[in-house]
């Protein structure tokens, strides 16, 4: 569970400073677009912070909260670039991480809610 909180915290933090700091790499000549990119950085930034808080916490009734919320990101935001890669608005490396990451969450989650 700590490599998956890892790799959670380290993707979030990235992708969240990335967003927030430096939008118009992503996206370029359009100023709602990079405010609303802004905005998922900031969340991600969050969602990354969750993730290395969780690190110090031992006692699965500690972590319960925090493991449904990182299963329930995941899971719908797997859902939705997929519905986007269908219309090929998303990159699919995207959605296999997100994918990646909402499996394994939900697995320990699963384990740790019903242990």
């Amino acid at each position: 569970m700590r490599i998956i909180l890892i790799a959670n915290t380290i993707f979030e933090l990235g992708i969240g400073c990335i967003f927030l700091l430096f939008p118009s790499l992503i996206i370029k000549n359009n100023e709602l677009a990079i405010s609303f990119l802004r905005v998922i950085g900031c969340g991600a930034v969050a969602l990354g912070i969750l993730s290395f808080l969780m690190l110090t916490l031992k006692e699965s009734k500690e972590l319960k909260p925090g493991l449904i919320t990182l299963s329930a990101f995941h899971s719908l935001v797997t859902l939705a670039l997929f519905s986007n890669f269908t219309n090929d608005i998303t990159n699919s490396i995207l959605i296999i991480v997100h994918l990646l990451l909402a499996v394994s969450l939900v697995s320990v989650t699963w384990k740790r809610i019903l242990s």
